[in-house]
């Protein structure tokens, strides 16, 4: 896993590489054509569940989503706690 830096404004957030992964089984290796479209076909390799690559993708930004969002949140919180440290007492 690769790590990357997700930027939010003033925010970076520090993350592993996503890959997308197979809606029913979990695997991220695909069987796909030569240069793929959009409304081409790949199928799983493990389980052999064929998907749109368009649905593929909208798949992987779900997933995608679910990590970096709390991440997001969790590092504005940090930032917010150190902004108003001490102001409010």
């Amino acid at each position: 896993m690769k790590k990357l830096l997700h930027v939010l404004g003033d925010i970076v957030i520090k993350t592993d590489h996503i890959s997308i992964q197979c809606p029913q089984c979990g695997d991220i290796e695909f069987e796909k054509p030569e240069n793929p479209k959009d409304d081409d076909f790949v199928k799983c390799n493990n389980c052999h569940f064929e998907i749109m690559l368009a649905d593929l993708k909208e798949v992987g930004i779900e997933q995608a989503k679910e990590v970096v969002i709390p991440e997001a949140k969790a590092e504005i919180e940090k930032m917010l706690k150190k902004a108003f440290k001490g102001r409010f007492k």
